[in-house]
């Protein structure tokens, strides 16, 4: 899997490098984050509604990985009972759910303005398996 810091978000697209010259990963189409370049031609790797991650491409029968709140990223379906993964704050993510004790991932060039949820995805996907 690539390292946070070389990974590169421009025009709706994550890519591992400079974006002339390296590999597109993955790319957001609609509320779907597709592997690959071309969305017909591309697997689908979850869907993103109303904050939360869904792995496949229909909602009522896919299976949730986790949901956004508030900066923070949790494992599960529900906040209250669910283990915050990651936080984010100021385009950096950290690991776990206080900033101040917790380890700094990095950022995503680029994906500073991104939803936090396709931002946790991505890390998901194609950083560490953070819902796994």
């Amino acid at each position: 899997m690539p390292q946070m810091r070389s990974l590169v978000f421009k025009n709706g697209a994550l890519y591992d490098g400079i974006v002339s010259s390296s590999r597109m990963l993955c790319h957001i189409d609609g509320d779907k984050l597709y592997e690959g370049t071309i969305t017909s031609s591309s697997k689908a790797l979850c869907t993103i509604r109303n904050g939360k991650i869904y792995q496949g491409t229909i909602v009522s029968s896919s299976r949730q990985l986790g949901l956004i709140d508030d900066g923070k990223a949790y494992k599960g379906t529900i906040k209250s009972s669910s283990r915050v993964v990651l936080s984010f704050k100021n385009g950096t993510v950290y690991r776990g759910g206080i900033v101040s004790s917790s380890k700094a991932m990095g950022s995503i060039k680029g994906a500073e303005y991104l939803d936090e949820a396709y931002l946790a995805a991505m890390i998901h996907f194609f950083v560490e398996p953070i819902f796994a």
